[in-house]
């Protein structure tokens, strides 16, 4: 092919298009590994989120991203190694271990309350606010968390004479939060909020809150939901509530009387 346009002789310094370039294996693992304990730092920012140390960690995770990108730009990827050898990795293990430290004493004090019952039974179901004057309070509370509907909703007609039992379907809200209240040790009525977006002990605090109120374990937290859901007093508000998952199944959690209604996610 070279003879049909240049007619002439080849060149000794000919370069080859994508010719293998030699790659300094152990600079691409720096990088990496780099790479991954900034990963770490942001889980470890998420966890603490709504904490009096989450803004310590962000400044943290940010400082650590200019050092990172300087050493990586300056091809200096050995002090960066050494750097999150003698900086990074001892903070992401003293604060994990922190956040570690506080959910297992709330799982003590869960369980030293609960400490009579016998291996496999369920806790004691207990009234959530134990104060009269607080259950007075709470009473007056709509804890269903009210939306405004557009002026053209309606609920549809029934057409059936007979009713036919169905499981709503919801969708789930990433941002919104809802307010629930609890006692301290000396029955002070304390208000909480929880949402999607809540960190690990907050989501913790409301499911040990949930689990001693209901008699349950093994409950997770999925996010709070858009519902008409019904109160013993025979009203119906619609707002948004609590969607725990218990048992392979999804329930809305009516914070005004502590009932809970199957739900399923809106998939469509």
């Amino acid at each position: 092919m070279r003879s049909l346009f240049t007619w002439g002789d080849s060149a000794d310094n000919r370069t080859v298009m994508g010719a293998p370039v030699d790659v300094d294996l152990k600079t691409v693992a720096y990088i990496k590994s780099s790479n991954d304990r900034l990963t770490e730092l942001n889980q470890l920012v998420n966890r603490y989120k709504g904490t009096p140390h989450e803004e310590k960690l962000k400044l943290v995770h940010e400082k650590t991203k200019k050092i990172h990108a300087y050493l990586v730009e300056k091809k200096k990827v050995h002090e960066l190694e050494l750097f999150h050898l003698q900086n990074t990795e001892h903070f992401i293990n003293t604060f994990s271990i922190i956040l570690e430290a506080y959910l297992k004493q709330q799982d003590n004090s869960y369980a030293a309350t609960n400490r009579h019952l016998k291996p496999g039974s369920l806790p004691e179901k207990f009234r959530p606010i134990k104060n009269k004057q607080n259950q007075e309070t709470c009473r007056n509370i709509e804890m269903v968390k009210p939306v405004t509907m557009p002026e053209n909703f309606s609920n549809p007609v029934r057409s059936a004479a007979i009713p036919q039992l169905t499981v709503p379907s919801i969708s789930i809200n990433t941002f919104a939060t809802v307010t629930y209240y609890k006692e301290d040790a000396d029955e002070n009525l304390l208000a909480r909020e929880i949402g999607y977006t809540s960190n690990d002990i907050e989501k913790e605090s409301f499911l040990q809150h949930v689990s001693a109120c209901f008699g349950i374990r093994g409950i997770s937290y999925m996010g709070n939901a858009l519902v008409t859901i019904a109160n013993n007093n025979g009203t119906q508000p619609t707002g948004l509530v609590p969607i725990i998952h218990w048992e392979g199944f999804l329930y809305a959690l009516n914070l005004n009387d502590y009932r809970l209604f199957p739900v399923k996610i809106n998939r469509n």
